[in-house]
C-alpha cells in the first residue's frame, strides 16, 4: 500500500491541467489536435411553449453533453434555434389573429427565454427565417436537382372549398388509416407515429373550418429517395457499427426498419406562402416542405454566426463529430431523410455520425401535448419558483434513455430531498463549514494516510466510469455516478469522525485537518463534475471555496485547494421541497387542465318550436328566454368546469389532510402503546415481588396487534413477561396436560397463525456483484450484501427489464425468509422486491442513505418474520394479493405504507396501482 499512497499523493498533489475559457463564437472553428464536436438539437417550432419532455427530449440533452465536451477541452459548437416555417405557423397565425412573421417573432422570443431560464448555452439560438435560410436551402435542393434525384408529378390532394385553397397536411385531422387512432394529422400520426398521406386519412376534415375537404390534383416535387437509399444506407451502416458509434438504440432500429421497408419518393413542396421559395419555373406559386426544409436550419444558423466559415464546421466531414440530439418522433428526418440530401447534393457535407434520440417523457399518467395543452411547459416551471438546477437535475434523473419514463411529484419531492439535499448537499456544506467554523476559513495543512488515499482512489474510478457515460451519452448513468461521488464523500467523513478528533491532541488535530483538506478537495471536484447538469449549483460551490475558475476534468481529484487558501461562507445548497405546497402545484397543473379539457357534450340539440301567441307580449318574453338559452348554457359549462378543476383540487388537498392527521395519529398511538408497556412491566414486578404468580398469555391468531418500533428502524422484541411459576398440585390435571408438548415433555410455544405483512423478512441489500446466468440469457445472477456475514445469491429475471450496469451498486428491497430454490443450477436465497405490470417491471427504490440489512416494516402489523416461510402454508401467495403499489408511487400492503427502518417508504420510479412481486 506504501506505493500505491505515494502514487496517490502525487496525483493528488498535480496541478490542475488548464481551465474552461469563454470563447467568442466567431471564433470558435475545428482545431488540428482536437475532438471538434459539432452538436445540434432538433429545432422547434414556433406553435407553443416547449414543455418538460421537449426541453428534455433534445435542448437540455444536448446542452449537458456541450458543457461536458468543453469540460474535457474538446472544440464544442452547439447550434439551436427554432423552426418557423410550414403549415404550424400559418396555422396558429391565424389562430392569433396575426402574420406568420409576427408569430415567430413572438415565440422566438418565449423559446429563448424559457432556455435562458434553464441554462441552456448555445454557441448560437438563431432561426430559420432568414436569407442564410433560402440560400443554403435553394442550393442543396438545385444540386439534388441537377444530380438526377428531383421529379415532379401531380398528386392528388386535398382542398378545402369553404377556405378556397388546398390544405397543407397538418391543416387536415381525421382517422388514422393504419391504427384508428381518430385525431390524427395528414403528415403523422401521433397514435402509431407513422408517417401518413393527408388524402388517405379516414373521414378527414379542414383544420380550420371543419367542413370536408375534397380530393383535387396539384403538381409537386418530389426527392427520390429510392434512387438515394443505397448510398444512404451504405453510409449509415457504417456509422452505425463504428465502435465509437453513439447512437441510441432506438435511433439504430428506427432507422433499420425504414430502410428494409424501403424508400419511395416524397413531396418535399407545398402550396403555401410561408416557407422558402421554389427556384424553379412553374413553382413561383409553392415552397419547399418543412421537413426538407428545416434541418438546413442547422447550417444556416452556423452561417449566421460564421459568415462563409460555417463550411469548416458543415463541409468537413474528415475533421467534425456530428451529433444529433432529437425526440424518437424526429430519428427519420435526421437518419433518412437528411442524409440522403447531403448524400445526394454531392457536396462533401458533414453527415450525421452519432444520432442521440430519447423516449417519451409523460406526465403523471398521461402524456405531454402542445397541442393539447397537458403536463407542465417551460413558463410554468420557472413561476413553481423551484429553481431551475433543480428542474435540470430531475429531468435528466428521468431521461427516457432505454423506455418511456414519467414526471412524478411525489418522486421529484423523493429525488430532491434524498439525493440533493440528504446526499450532495449535506456532504459539501459540511465540509466546508467545518473549514470554517474549525480552521478559521484556512484550508489546512494535509498529510494523506492510506485512509485518505482509499477514498481518493473509489473515487478516481468513479470518475473514470463518469467520463465513460457522459462520452457515450448516458447522461443518466453519470447524473447517479456523480451522486455516488458524494456519498462517498459523506462515508468518508462518517468514518473518519474530525469532529472528535479536532477535540484532542495535537496529533489528532493534525489529523482532522487533513481529512477536512481531503472533503473539502473532493467537495471542489464534485463542482467540475456537477457542471454540465447542474451549472449554477456548481458555480455556487466554487464561489464558496473560492476559487470561481472551472478546471477541464481530470478523473483522478486534484488538490484545488491548497493549504493556506482562504474560503468564502459556505451556506445550504438547497433547500427541502415541502409536501404542502408540492401538492398545491400537483392539483393546481392537474386541475386546470382537465378543466381545461373537461367539455359537457350534448347529445341532442333542443327542438325549434313556432312562437305561440299568449298574452300580450308573450312572444317577445318567449323570444328573450330562447336567446338567453345560449348564455345559460355557456355560464353552466363554465360552472360546471370550474367545479369538475376544484373537486379534484379538494379531493387532493383532503387527502393530504387526510395522511397528515393519520401520520400524526399513528404516532400518537405510538407513544400510547410505549407507555401501555411500560406500565405493564411495573404492574409485573410488583405483582411478582408480591408473590403474585404470573400466567403466560397465548399470542392472538386473529388480529394484527400495533407495533411500537423505535425511530432508528431496529426492531426490538416486546418485554417478556415473568416466568410462570411452577404448577402447584392443586392446578387442573387437564391444564397441566395443555402445558406439555408431545409425550409430556417442555412447555410448547404458542403457534401464529396469522397471516399478514409481518410474516414477511425485508431487508434493505445492496447489489455487490450482478452477472448474467450463464446457462439462462433472460436471469441474472446478483450477489446483495443484506447486513450478513456474507452476502446471499439471488438469481432475478430482470435481464429483459433492466441493464446490467444499472444493476451495480444499488440498494434493493429483498425479501429473505422465501425457501431457496435451485433456478438453472444455481440456489436462489433471496428475491428483488419490484413493481410490476404486464408491459413494464422496475426494482422498487428507498432512500439512498440506507444501510443493507435495514428491515421493512409495515405498522401497525407485528414484525415477526418466520425463519423460513413454508410453502404449504402459502404466506407469500396471501400476502402478495394486497402488496402493491399506491397511486402516490409509495409501496403499501392493505393500505398501510411499508417503511424502511419505520422511517422512509420505498417506492417504485413510475409505475402506479400495480402489484409488488
Amino acid at each position: 500500500m506504501g506505493e500505491d499512497l505515494g502514487g496517490i499523493t502525487k496525483q493528488f498533489e498535480a496541478e490542475a491541467t488548464g481551465y474552461v475559457e469563454w470563447k467568442d463564437p466567431k471564433t470558435i472553428l475545428p482545431a488540428k489536435g482536437k475532438r471538434n464536436i459539432l452538436i445540434t438539437a432538433a429545432l422547434p417550432y414556433v406553435n407553443n411553449v416547449p414543455h418538460l419532455g421537449n426541453i428534455i427530449g433534445c435542448v437540455l440533452s444536448a446542452d449537458v453533453f456541450a458543457r461536458y465536451c468543453n469540460l474535457r477541452g474538446h472544440q464544442t459548437f452547439y447550434v439551436g434555434g427554432t423552426d418557423e416555417y410550414g403549415t404550424a405557423t400559418e396555422t396558429k397565425a391565424l389562430q392569433e389573429g396575426c402574420t406568420p412573421r409576427e408569430l415567430c417573432d413572438k415565440y422566438h422570443t418565449i423559446h429563448k427565454a424559457i432556455y435562458d431560464w434553464f441554462g441552456i448555452e448555445f454557441t448560437h439560438f438563431g432561426r430559420t427565417t432568414t436569407e442564410h435560410q433560402t440560400e443554403i436551402c435553394q442550393d442543396m435542393f438545385m444540386k439534388l436537382h441537377n444530380n438526377g434525384y428531383t421529379s415532379t408529378q401531380s398528386v392528388d390532394q386535398l382542398f378545402c372549398v369553404k377556405c378556397d385553397k388546398f390544405l397543407a397536411d397538418r391543416f387536415v385531422t381525421g382517422t388514422c388509416p393504419m391504427c384508428n387512432y381518430d385525431d390524427a394529422r395528414g403528415d403523422q400520426c401521433d397514435g402509431c407515429g407513422k408517417l401518413i398521406n393527408a388524402v388517405d386519412l379516414i373521414d378527414a376534415k379542414c383544420h380550420m373550418c371543419k367542413s370536408t375537404p375534397e380530393v383535387r390534383q396539384s403538381t409537386h416535387i418530389f426527392l427520390s429517395l429510392d434512387k438515394l437509399q443505397g448510398k444512404t444506407n451504405e453510409y449509415l451502416k457504417v456509422e452505425m457499427s463504428r465502435e465509437s458509434s453513439r447512437w441510441s438504440s432506438n435511433a439504430i432500429g428506427i432507422t433499420n426498419a425504414w430502410m428494409k421497408q424501403g424508400l419511395d419518393p416524397r413531396c418535399i413542396t407545398r402550396d403555401l406562402k410561408w416557407g422558402t421559395p421554389v427556384p424553379l419555373e412553374g413553382f413561383e406559386k409553392k415552397v419547399f416542405y418543412v421537413w426538407f426544409d428545416a434541418p438546413i436550419g442547422y447550417l444556416s444558423i452556423t452561417k449566421c454566426v460564421l459568415e462563409d466559415n460555417w463550411t469548416k464546421w458543415w463541409k468537413n466531414p474528415e475533421n467534425v463529430e456530428l451529433y444529433n440530439f432529437v425526440g424518437k418522433d424526429n430519428v427519420a428526418f435526421h437518419a433518412v431523410m437528411f442524409p440522403c440530401s447531403q448524400l445526394g447534393a454531392n457536396d462533401n457535407y458533414t453527415v450525421v455520425n452519432n444520432l442521440c434520440a430519447t423516449e417519451y417523457l409523460n406526465y403523471e399518467n398521461t402524456k405531454f401535448s402542445k397541442s393539447r395543452g397537458t403536463g407542465i411547459f417551460g413558463d410554468a416551471a420557472q413561476g413553481t419558483g423551484i429553481p431551475s438546477d433543480i428542474w435540470r437535475f430531475y429531468l435528466l434523473y428521468m431521461r427516457p434513455e432505454s423506455q418511456d419514463t414519467a414526471f412524478s411529484w411525489d418522486d421529484f419531492v423523493l429525488k430532491v430531498n434524498s439525493e440533493l439535499l440528504n446526499n450532495l448537499g449535506n456532504f459539501i456544506n459540511r465540509a466546508l463549514s467545518f473549514v470554517a467554523n474549525s480552521f478559521a476559513g484556512v484550508i489546512p495543512d494535509m498529510n494523506l494516510t492510506e485512509e485518505d488515499a482509499a477514498v481518493l482512489s473509489e473515487i478516481h474510478k468513479e470518475c473514470v466510469q463518469w467520463d465513460e457515460q457522459f462520452d457515450k451519452v448516458h447522461l443518466k448513468d453519470a447524473v447517479k455516478t456523480t451522486l455516488n461521488v458524494s456519498r462517498l464523500g459523506n462515508q468518508y467523513m462518517q468514518a473518519q469522525k474530525p469532529w472528535v478528533l479536532i477535540k484532542g491532541n495535537d496529533a489528532d488535530k493534525r489529523r482532522a485537518g487533513t481529512i477536512i483538506g481531503v472533503a473539502a478537495n473532493i467537495a471542489y471536484h464534485l463542482a467540475v463534475l456537477l457542471y454540465p447538469v447542474m451549472p449554477t449549483i456548481s458555480a455556487t460551490i466554487r464561489d464558496q471555496c473560492g476559487l470561481p475558475k472551472l478546471p477541464l476534468f481530470t478523473p483522478f481529484p486534484r488538490k484545488y485547494l491548497r493549504s493556506g487558501h482562504k474560503i468564502a461562507t459556505p451556506a445550504p445548497l438547497f433547500q427541502k421541497l415541502d409536501p404542502v405546497v408540492i401538492a398545491e402545484f400537483k392539483a393546481k397543473f392537474g386541475g386546470s387542465q382537465e378543466a381545461q379539457n373537461t367539455t359537457p357534450k350534448t347529445t341532442e340539440k333542443p327542438k325549434k318550436q313556432a312562437p305561440t301567441k299568449d298574452k300580450k307580449g308573450g312572444d317577445k318574453k318567449k323570444m328573450a328566454s330562447t336567446a338567453a338559452y345560449v348564455e345559460l348554457e355557456a355560464g353552466a359549462r363554465a360552472i360546471s368546469q370550474l367545479l369538475a378543476g376544484n373537486f379534484k383540487k379538494f379531493e387532493q388537498a383532503k387527502a393530504l389532510f387526510t395522511r397528515n392527521q393519520l401520520q400524526k395519529l399513528e404516532e400518537e398511538n405510538r407513544k400510547l402503546i410505549l407507555d401501555a408497556k411500560s406500565l405493564q412491566q411495573q404492574l409485573i414486578e410488583l405483582e411478582t415481588a408480591a408473590g403474585i404468580k404470573q400466567i403466560a398469555k397465548p399470542i392472538a391468531s386473529c388480529t394484527p396487534t400495533p407495533t411500537s418500533t423505535p425511530a432508528s428502524g431496529i426492531i426490538t422484541e416486546a418485554p417478556k413477561t415473568a416466568t410462570p411459576s411452577a404448577a402447584s398440585a392443586t392446578e387442573p390435571k387437564k391444564a397441566k396436560e395443555q402445558k406439555k408438548g408431545k409425550g409430556g415433555g417442555a412447555v410448547a410455544a404458542p403457534v401464529d397463525d396469522t397471516i399478514d405483512v409481518g410474516r414477511l423478512d425485508m431487508r434493505v441489500g445492496r447489489i455487490i456483484k450482478c452477472e448474467k446466468h450463464p446457462d439462462a440469457d433472460a436471469l441474472y445472477v446478483e450477489q446483495i450484501d443484506v447486513g450478513e456475514a456474507a452476502p446471499r445469491t439471488v438469481v432475478s429475471g430482470l435481464v429483459r427489464h433492466v441493464p446490467l450496469d444499472q444493476m451495480q451498486n444499488r440498494l434493493v428491497v429483498v425479501l429473505c425468509n422465501l425457501k431457496p430454490a435451485k433456478m438453472r443450477g444455481i440456489e436462489s436465497r433471496a428475491m428483488v422486491m419490484c413493481a410490476s405490470s404486464p408491459e413494464k417491471v422496475e426494482i422498487m427504490e428507498v432512500d439512498p442513505n440506507s444501510k443493507p440489512g435495514t428491515p421493512v416494516v409495515c405498522p401497525p402489523y407485528t414484525h415477526r418474520p418466520d425463519d423460513v416461510m413454508n410453502p404449504k402454508k402459502k404466506i407469500w401467495e396471501t400476502v402478495a394479493e394486497d402488496l402493491k403499489v399506491s397511486a402516490d408511487g409509495f409501496a403499501e400492503w392493505k393500505g398501510q405504507p411499508l417503511l424502511v427502518g419505520n422511517a422512509t417508504k420505498m417506492t417504485a420510479p413510475t409505475l402506479r396501482g400495480v402489484h409488488v412481486k
